[in-house]
């Protein structure tokens, strides 16, 4: 009896043992819950989401976030979440909650494309007049790893103007003057009533254009202070306010022109002339302009009222002999020099010197 008692005991030690394992087994095979995922992988939320309005468009922009929320430093990112919200403007509650009805995936490498390198970009076309358009983003950088919400910009959307007609560039001396035919309508056809600017763009070419100065509200525009023989692109967009949103307008067609110099040099001065072999030589000092080409030697006689050329030499030359014969009874005339730069622009005369030839 007392062994069939130990075999007992011993049986139920051994099966209390085997299923404490089981158990063991069962909790270590069982079924996870879903793994909460580390600060250290979430970005910061952007904080410099902004928007321009151009060209029947509206752009989204901000800077991609290089770190997490814990300061360690981003290791790469999927795409952005452009959330949108569109209400009608008459519907629009400033200060209420705002329903986000749609949400935009971007690719990282779309949003960076075609801008500098350093800045994400959103661009809308399709857009109501009369609506508020209201925008936030996100940044995902995997699965579940999506930062908090930017900062919300909002506006409403207005029809832009219609682009400037006829513009024609002036090139002058370090400037260049542009003129065109006013905007009278936006692209819906709508009149613009009132507060209607234009804002210039310059640059070296039409695809790399930047504003220049304030709008205007004439349809006409000097730029100065420009560099001569360097050629500069423009195009002109009309800019509305719509409420408290300014809306620029179409571009019009680009036209370019090069500054020139058109200073002439200042006149010669010393110029004289005296007997020699066989002829008169005129003589002048150098001018001390740093461009001039060359020098103009003009005589008249005491009848004429207007001097005429007589010769041209070049800009190393200070003298000129005048092989000239006087007609019958004259025997006095006058010289004069004027000198010109590289772009053919001419002094006026020098002080005429008065030659007696007796």
């Amino acid at each position: 009896m007392r062994s069939t008692a130990r075999r007992r005991d011993r049986g139920r030690v051994l099966w209390g043992a085997a299923l404490l394992a089981l158990v063991l087994i069962a909790a270590a095979c069982g079924r996870k819950t879903l793994p909460v995922p580390p600060s250290a992988a979430i970005p910061t939320p952007i904080d410099d989401l902004r928007y321009t309005q151009e060209q029947g468009r509206v752009v989204l922009s901000w800077t991609p976030p290089r770190r997490t929320v814990v300061g360690s430093r981003l290791q790469g990112i999927d795409t952005f979440l452009v959330q949108r919200a569109v209400v009608p403007e008459d519907e629009y509650c400033p200060g209420c909650p705002v329903k986000f009805t749609s949400v935009i995936e971007v690719p990282y490498d779309q949003a960076m494309a075609g801008g500098d390198g350093k800045t994400a970009r959103y661009i809308e076309s399709v857009l109501r007049p009369n609506h508020r358009y209201i925008y936030r983003v996100r940044t995902k950088a995997g699965w579940r790893l999506v930062s908090d919400d930017s900062n919300t910009v909002n506006f409403s959307w207005a029809a832009p103007p219609l682009a400037p007609e006829g513009l024609v560039a002036t090139a002058g001396d370090r400037e260049v003057e542009l003129r065109w035919q006013p905007v009278r309508r936006t692209i819906d056809q709508e009149p613009v009533k009132e507060g209607l600017r234009y804002r210039v763009y310059r640059g070296p070419d039409p695809d790399s254009l930047r504003p220049v100065g304030e709008p205007v509200a004439a349809p006409v525009f000097t730029d100065r202070g420009l560099e001569n023989g360097r050629r500069y692109s423009y195009r002109v967009a009309a800019v509305r306010r719509a409420g408290e949103t300014t809306v620029n307008g179409l571009f019009s067609r680009a036209v370019s022109a090069a500054p020139r110099d058109m200073t002439p040099p200042a006149p010669p001065r010393g110029v004289r002339a005296v007997k020699a072999v066989s002829a008169i030589k005129v003589i002048w000092e150098r001018g001390a302009d740093k461009d001039i080409a060359g020098y103009r030697i003009y005589r008249r006689l005491p009848t004429e009222k207007k001097a005429t050329r007589i010769a041209t030499v070049g800009a190393a030359d200070l003298a000129f002999s005048d092989t000239f014969t006087p007609p019958a009874g004259v025997d006095n005339w006058y010289y004069a020099v004027s000198a010109y730069d590289r772009e053919a622009n001419e002094s006026q005369l020098s002080r005429e010197y008065h030659y007696e030839s007796f």
